[in-house]
């Protein structure tokens, strides 16, 4: 129980992060440049922790469901950051 609590506070706090920079993307253009450069790395990070399962799962010291549990978190909270900046309207 207390590793899913743990879990979902640091996928809170991933949704709060992405939302904090899809808001200051829709403050000004030239943030909002930024903006998708931050969103654009976050995926490539993504992709690569995907690629690089074996390697990185181990490093962390996961088991399988967890790792996965943990990436698809992650894509899920920048994607709901993102949403934010849709309906902001940027």
């Amino acid at each position: 129980m207390a590793k899913a609590v743990h879990l979902g506070a640091w996928f809170l706090l991933g949704c709060i992060a992405s939302s904090s920079v899809a808001w200051l993307g829709a403050l000004h253009p030239a943030l909002f440049r930024v903006m998708w450069v931050i969103y654009i790395m976050s995926c490539a990070a993504l992709c690569l922790a995907l690629l690089t399962d074996d390697a990185v799962r181990q490093f962390l010291k996961l088991s399988e469901p967890d790792y996965y549990a943990l990436l698809i978190a992650i894509a899920v909270s920048i994607f709901l950051g993102g949403m934010l900046s849709w309906l902001i309207g940027g």
